[in-house]
C-alpha cells in the first residue's frame, strides 16, 4: 500500500520541487499523462477516469476559487498515484471537499496527498513556527502555496504552534469543528445554534465583521463542554471570515 505522505514527497522529489511557484498542478498533472478537462459536473466537483498509466480528470468548470480547484486537482492526481489497481473511476463531491474528509480510506488518503502535496509538513511548518497565529498569517500562506483559507486553515491545526480549532457554520448552525489535539476544549453539540456573543455570532446576527482576532469569553462556545466548569473564566482568540452566501469559517485560539 502506498503512504500519501510518501507518495506526495516521492512526486515533489521526481519532478525537481523546491517552491509552490515552481509547477502548476496542470503541468504536473501533463507530466504524469494525465488530461485536464473542465464543464459543468453535477454533484461532484471532480473525477477521474483512469486508464493503465494514463487518466483523464473533469473538473467543474463552475469552480472559481485557484485554492480549491488546486486541492480537487491534488486529489485526483493522489488517486492516480495510489489507486488505480483498484477501482478505474472517483467521484468527488461538494461535500467531500467540504468536509475535508468523507468515510473511505481511499478519500483520506488522497486528501492525504493533496494536503501534503500543497502544503508539505516542513516548509509549512518553516513559515509559521515564529508567528503568531492571525487570520493576515493564514492569508498570507494560502497565497504563497496557492490553497484555499480553509485548507491552509486545517493545515495549522495539525502543523501550528496555537492551539486551534476551525469552525464551520452554515445559516447559522454548527456543521463540523475540527481541532488540535492540545486544544482545551472539544464538545460542541451537532446542530449547536451560533452563539451571538461571538466574533461569529456579530457577523452572522449584526453583519459586524472584525478585521483582527477578538478575545471572547470560552463559556460562549463551551457551554456544554466538560471542561468548562474548571474553565468557565477562559478567554480565547476569535477569528471568523465568510466562504459563502450563509456560511462561516470561525477559527478559535488560546493565547
Amino acid at each position: 500500500m502506498k503512504m500519501p505522505e510518501s507518495t506526495a514527497l516521492g512526486l515533489q522529489n521526481s519532478l525537481g520541487w523546491m517552491s509552490p511557484d515552481d509547477f502548476t498542478l496542470d503541468e504536473i498533472a501533463s507530466s504524469l499523462n494525465i488530461v485536464i478537462k473542465e464543464k459543468t459536473l453535477a454533484g461532484a466537483e471532480g473525477r477521474i477516469l483512469i486508464k493503465g498509466d494514463s487518466g483523464v480528470i473533469t473538473i467543474d468548470s463552475s469552480i472559481c476559487s485557484e485554492g480549491k480547484r488546486n486541492f480537487v486537482l491534488a486529489h485526483e492526481i493522489g488517486h492516480f498515484l495510489m489507486h488505480k489497481d483498484a477501482v478505474a473511476l472517483f467521484s468527488e463531491t461538494d461535500m467531500t471537499l467540504n468536509e475535508w474528509y468523507k468515510k473511505g480510506n481511499q478519500e483520506n488518503e488522497a486528501n492525504c496527498f493533496a494536503t501534503e502535496f500543497l502544503l508539505p509538513r516542513r516548509l509549512f511548518v518553516s513559515l509559521v513556527e515564529s508567528k503568531r497565529l492571525s487570520l493576515s498569517l493564514i492569508e498570507d500562506l494560502s497565497s504563497y502555496f496557492h490553497t484555499s483559507i480553509l485548507a491552509t486553515f486545517l493545515r495549522y491545526v495539525d502543523l501550528g504552534k496555537f492551539p486551534l480549532m476551525v469552525v464551520f457554520i452554515e445559516n447559522g448552525i454548527v456543521k463540523w469543528k475540527r481541532a488540535s489535539k492540545d486544544f482545551p476544549f472539544t464538545w460542541i453539540p451537532k446542530d449547536f445554534r451560533l452563539p451571538v456573543y461571538t466574533v461569529a455570532g456579530d457577523l452572522f446576527y449584526n453583519k459586524t465583521i472584525e478585521t483582527k482576532p477578538q478575545k471572547v469569553d470560552a463559556v460562549e462556545w463551551f457551554s456544554e463542554d466538560f471542561e468548562i466548569k474548571n474553565k468557565s473564566d477562559w478567554k480565547l482568540w476569535e477569528q471568523c471570515y465568510q466562504v459563502g452566501a450563509n456560511s462561516i469559517v470561525s477559527c478559535l485560539w488560546t493565547y
